[in-house]
C-alpha cells in the first residue's frame, strides 16, 4: 500500500499531495502497519497523517466502505483478479473510472468525478491525465466482465 501512496504523491505533485491527502483512514491490516511510512518524507517531515478505524466500525470509514462493495462487484471476494483481467494499471483506471462515474444521490446525482471537476479542476486533470475517465452514465458497468479483454 505505500506504494500505493507514492504513486499518488507522484500523480498529484507534492503541493496537490499535501493539500489533498491530509488524513489517511485505515483499518488494521498488515498492509497498513508502517504508519512512518505512510506518515514522513524521507528526511522525517510529516506527509500525512494515518488514523486506524475500530474493528467492525465501517461507519468511522465514511463512504469509503460503499466503494469496497463497488470494487466487489466487479472483483468478487476469492477471485484470482488476474484471471479476472486485473493485471495492469490501465485495467485498474478502468475499474475506477467506471465507479467514479456512476451519480450518487448524496452528490444530488452527480458522480465524484464530476464534483472533483467542479470543486478542485487541478486534482480532476492530474487524474485524468493519469488515465482516469469519465463514464457515460449508461456506458457504466460494475460486473466482473468489464475487465475481460474485448476480442
Amino acid at each position: 500500500m505505500l506504494k500505493g501512496l507514492d504513486l499518488l504523491e507522484t500523480i498529484l505533485g507534492k503541493n496537490l499531495f499535501y493539500k489533498e491527502v491530509e488524513v489517511l483512514k485505515t483499518n488494521r491490516g498488515s498492509e497498513f502497519i508502517d504508519a512512518d511510512g505512510f506518515e514522513k518524507e524521507e528526511d522525517g517531515s510529516r506527509r500525512t497523517c494515518v488514523f486506524y478505524c475500530d474493528p467492525m466500525a465501517s461507519g468511522q470509514k465514511g463512504s469509503l466502505e460503499k466503494k469496497h462493495k463497488k470494487i466487489r462487484y466487479i472483483c468478487p471476494k476469492e477471485t484470482d483478479l488476474k484471471k479476472l483481467g486485473l493485471n495492469c494499471q490501465e485495467k485498474a483506471n478502468l475499474m475506477v473510472s467506471h465507479i467514479n462515474s456512476q451519480s450518487k444521490e448524496n452528490l444530488k446525482a452527480k458522480s465524484p468525478l464530476e464534483m472533483m471537476e467542479f470543486l478542485n479542476s487541478e486534482l480532476y486533470k492530474r487524474f485524468i491525465e493519469y488515465g482516469i475517465e469519465k463514464i457515460e452514465r449508461d456506458q457504466i458497468v460494475l460486473k466482473p466482465y468489464l475487465l475481460k479483454d474485448k476480442k
